[in-house]
C-alpha cells in the first residue's frame, strides 16, 4: 500500500473513534432514585396493574 493510503485509513479510524458515543457512568443515587418509581405492580389476566397494598 502506498503511505498516503495508510494515512487516510488511519484517519478515517480516528474519525470513527472521535465520533463514538461513550457512556458517563452515573452515580447510584441517581440510578435508585430511577428504578424506585414508587408503584408496585401485579399481574392479572393477562394484565398489569397497580398494587396499592405493597
Amino acid at each position: 500500500m502506498k503511505f498516503t493510503t495508510v494515512i487516510a485509513a488511519v484517519l478515517s479510524m480516528a474519525t470513527f473513534a472521535i465520533a463514538v458515543p461513550v457512556a458517563v457512568p452515573a452515580p447510584a443515587k441517581d440510578v435508585e432514585v430511577r428504578q424506585n418509581h414508587g408503584k408496585c405492580v401485579k399481574s392479572s389476566g393477562g394484565g398489569v396493574m397497580e398494587d396499592v397494598n405493597c
